[in-house]
Order: C-alpha cells, then structure tokens, then sequence
C-alpha cells in the first residue's frame, strides 16, 4: 500500500487520500446494485415493492453524481492535468446515452443501462483487483477471442430481451434475442425478426453497438481500452501481434485501425446523410439512419434499417457507390489499407506481397461475380429492371457476398445458378485482419497458386516475384478443410431438422458460416433447433477460422525422428 501511494504521489504530484480508493468501491458497489434492481424489474419484469422502485431510482441519481465526483477526484490527483485528457479522455462516454434519450425520448431506462454499464466498466477498470484479475488470467489468443466475442452475445441478448428494446415494449424471447445479437456481434445480418418495425431506438442502438465491436474485434476494443487506462501489458501485446499478425509497432497500429474506422464510417455517413435528405426529410432520423447504415456497411454487418434491405435503392447510383465502397474498404483488411494509404502518399513506397495479393483476388472475384450475375439473371429476375438497374444490381450483388449481407433484389428470385455463385463468393469471404468473414481471399489464392505450380511441375509456389513458404499452403489447406468439414456437418444435422428445400437451406447455412447475412427469406420461418444451429454457424464462423488460423500460426514442430517416406498414391 506504502508502494502504491508513493506511485501515485510520483505520478501525480501529490498524494491520494486512502478514503479515495473507498470512495471507489462505493461507487462500483452502488452501480452495480442499481443496475441489478433494473435488471429484476424492466428485463425480467418482477413486481418490485413500492420502496425499492424509489430506491432504485434514486441509486439511479447517485451513481451518476457519484461518477462525476470519481471523475473530477482522478482530474484533481493527476498531474500536469493534460494527462488527464490524455489518458481519461472516455470518461465522456458516460454522457453517450443523451444522445440516445436525444433521438428516442421514449427510451428513458435504455439510456440508464447504458450509463450504469459503463460506470461499472470505467469503475472497475480502474481498480487494482482488475490489475491482479487481469495479471492472474493466462489464455491464450483464440481463448481469449472466443470468450470476449461471448461475452459480449451474452450481454447483447440480456438487453434486447428488455421490453424497452423492442417496439411493443413485450421483449425479445431469448432465442430470438441471441439469435439477433449472435448475428450483430459476429457480423453477419441474418434477422429473424424485422429490424426497423420491431426493435425500438434503444433496441437498434444495441445492435449498432454489437456491430461496431464485432466489425472491429472485441480484443481490439480490449487492447485499446487496455492502452487508455495504461493497463496494456506485454502479454496482450503479444495476444495483439498474433491476432494481426503483425511484427511494427502495435500501439500506433491499434491508433490507426480506430482513426481510420471512424474516418471512413464518417464519411459514409455523411455521404448518406446528403443523399437521405432529401428522402426522409428530418435530419435527425436522417443522421441517425446514415450512421446505422455506414457502420453495417464497413463493418460488413448487413443489417438495415428497411424492411427490404436496400431494394427501394437499386437504381440509385450514390446509395450503391457509397455501400459498395464502405464493403470493400471494410473487408479488403486494415493492413491493406494502411499499406494503400502509404502508397497513396508515398509513389516509391512498395506494398506487401499481401496487400497485393488482397487487392487482386478482390478484384478478381468482384469482376467474376459482376459478369456471373449480369449474364444470368439479364433476362430473368432483372428483366422489370432498365439497363442502368441491372449493371447497378449486378455489381452490388457481385460486391455484397464479400461477407456484407445486404441485397439490393430479392435472393428468392435468383436463378439456382447464382445463388451456387453467390454461395462460393461467400464462402471465400473478405481479406484477412478485416471486418468480414470467410476463409479469406490470400487463403483461396495459395489454394490456386499451388494448383497452378503443380500443374506447371514446380515445387515452390511463385507470386509477385517472391516464394510463399510451404508451412503457409499448409495452413491455407488445413483452413479451408476444417471450415468445409465443420460447414458440412452442421448442414447435415440442419437437414434433418429443418423441412425445407435443399438449396435455401444450404444458401443459408453458407452466408451464415461466411458471416454473410444473405438470405433467401426462410430465416423467421426456421425452427428453435435450427436457429440454434445458425447461431452455432454465425459464431463458429466468426471464431472457428479465426482460432484455428490462430492455432496454425504457431511454429511447425520439426520431430526429434525422421520416419522413412511412404509412396501415397492420389487422384
């Protein structure tokens, strides 16, 4: 304790009164009770006595007082007081929820969840239990993925099954809610209840949120969080480097995934925003449905906030653009686009091998899916279309199996041609360390430049003038053999379960294992079991390759004993 008061006398100037870290404690214990007390009475709907709804809402008041007082006691013992900004600077995000009571007055109790959830995190975080908690946990990366992505489906079922999350103040039935918040965190867009007509603001701002942070990845938001409260350790660092797998500097890496996040999703949404204007004519629904939209978009979520997707949109060139080039900057990955910024800045800066790899199989699977479509479904479901519409409908569906989810014509009316098309796309996904899912574009292309080597009798795998290592084609082979394994078992079992026809299923079991969200309308219609199968697909989606991509990133054990070789005859 002597130790620690000294620390912070150094760090700070002058030394912290002990009745602080009580004061603390006070304010973790009171906000947490709170937020249990609204817990029993709006999420699980218990008639509480008369003097506990008063108590709880005046907990409600003084854990806000009490966090203000916390807030100015650690402005007060910093110094120099810049440092505070600095470092402290998310303690402004416990006035986030105005924003929210702003746009829905009606959403009154989902802003006081909010606020009582961040206290408690700001709290907590603080304190030196989290330090030990956090010192004393040794997982490793995949461990620690799986469990962040859910723990963050657990929390964002609990509050969409709130009756303030939904329109008619009843609540989401807990499949339905997991389900939902299982295809926001993992960013997929499969729904299985009308997003726009049936979840309220607070509801929609639940799902907003789960994109974001399923888009970026929670160990991201942790890291980064981790960096803020000057809490980032070398274990995370570590945990960092191999989810990026990365080897330069990982904090101003971290800095510039956030940076360029919300720079582009700002600029999507400003875009929409003029172009909305003129459609809603409110600009406060207008701001609130472009930024919903722009971050489903780079965060390759899918979800919308119309009931037909972006099908009223199909001609319109500015809504396609803008989408088209949110999903692409989403799903290229950020590493890619770091290296394109630099280059763009710097002609004689050379781009990875990666990046070059990324920007050419995108390129190249876009321009397919484009020609693919646009030949089959000309005369067929784009015939009512004019010309303009149909080169619009097929390069947006040619850009949105990038692990987007959103259409702009209904799949159920595709040629079984295209949707066979569409499923490969899909399966492909988006680029690695981006926000899309998938087995990954540079996956499918050492998958193709290993064919192409052996066809031409070469032992190494040539691109862009550099080998790609043998233990890389092993790992590119082990991915996509274990996610067509995993993929095909669960479509079995859904079969099974499910009557209904062979390729809407599959259609639907492929976008939600890519963490599409393309449908071809049969996802309300599906059983309990056959949801809870989709859930298992949308997370293993999301996690499995993810894991198992990091578990092949280890070192290949070379054994101790060579055994003699042994002739396999194949094909």
């Amino acid at each position: 304790m002597r130790f620690w008061q000294w620390y912070r006398t150094l760090k700070t100037g002058r030394p912290v009164p002990a009745w602080v870290s009580t004061y603390k404690k006070g304010v973790y214990t009171v906000s947490f009770l709170a937020l249990a007390l609204i817990i029993v009475q709006s999420g699980l709907q218990w008639e509480l006595p008369l003097f506990l709804t008063v108590i709880s809402r005046v907990l409600d008041y003084l854990v806000f007082f009490s966090y203000l007082v916390d807030a100015f006691l650690n402005f007060y013992f910093t110094y120099p007081k810049r440092d505070y900004f600095r470092k402290n600077w998310l303690d402004v995000l416990v006035f986030a929820p105005f924003v929210l009571l702003i746009v829905s007055p009606r959403s009154g109790i989902g802003l006081i969840i909010i606020r009582h959830i961040i206290v408690l995190i700001q709290t907590f975080t603080r304190t030196r239990k989290f330090a030990n908690l956090i010192r004393g946990v040794r997982l490793n990366t995949a461990q620690v993925i799986a469990i962040s992505f859910g723990a963050t489906i657990l929390l964002g079922t609990i509050l969409l099954t709130f009756p303030v999350a939904t329109v008619d103040g009843v609540g989401t039935n807990f499949i339905d809610a997991l389900f939902t918040a299982t295809s926001a965190t993992c960013v997929t867009g499969l729904i299985v209840q009308d997003t726009p007509s049936y979840f309220s603001t607070f509801g929609q701002f639940v799902i907003l949120t789960l994109m974001q942070m399923g888009g970026l990845g929670i160990m991201t938001y942790s890291a980064f969080l981790a960096i803020v409260f000057g809490r980032f350790t070398l274990g995370q660092r570590q945990m960092v480097q191999d989810m990026m797998d990365e080897d330069r500097n990982i904090l101003s890496m971290l800095f510039y995934i956030f940076k360029m996040t919300f720079a582009i999703e700002a600029i999507g949404a400003v875009i929409l925003f003029l172009r909305w204007i003129f459609y809603f004519h409110d600009p406060v629904r207008t701001l609130y449905m472009s930024i919903f939209h722009s971050v489903s978009a780079f965060c390759n979520a899918g979800f919308a906030l119309f009931s037909d997707s972006l099908e009223q949109f199909v001609n319109d060139p500015v809504i396609n653009i803008t989408i088209m080039a949110l999903i692409i900057l989403g799903g290229l990955g950020f590493i890619a686009v770091y290296e394109m910024q630099r280059r763009l800045r710097n002609p004689r800066y050379t781009v990875s091998t990666h990046t070059k790899l990324v920007l050419s199989v995108s390129g190249i699977l876009i321009m397919a899916g484009f020609l693919v479509i646009l030949f089959m479904e000309f005369d067929g479901s784009f015939i009512v279309l004019p010309l303009s519409g149909k080169v619009w409908s097929a390069l947006f569906q040619a850009v949105t199996p990038r692990t987007a989810g959103f259409n702009t014509v209904p799949m159920a009316l595709l040629s079984p041609v295209t949707l066979t098309f569409i499923m490969i796309l899909m399966f492909i996904g988006a680029s690695p360390g981006s926000t899309g899912g998938g087995v990954k574009t540079t996956t499918t292309a050492i998958l193709i430049l290993s064919l192409r080597s052996i066809m031409r009798g070469k032992e190494n795998i040539e691109v862009f003038k550099r080998t790609i290592l043998q233990s890389v084609v092993y790992k590119a082979i082990a991915l996509v053999v274990g996610s067509t394994f995993l993929l095909g078992a669960v479509f079995l079992i859904l079969l099974a379960v499910e009557n209904k026809p062979f390729l809407p299923l599959l259609f639907e079991a492929v976008s939600a294992f890519g963490t599409v969200g393309l449908s071809t309308g049969i996802t309300p219609d599906l059983t309990a079991p056959g949801k809870i199968l989709i859930i298992f697909l949308m997370y293993a989606g999301r996690i499995g390759p993810l894991t198992l991509g990091f578990a092949l990133t280890r070192v290949l054990i070379r054994g101790k004993v060579r055994y003699p070789e042994a002739k396999v005859m194949i094909g």
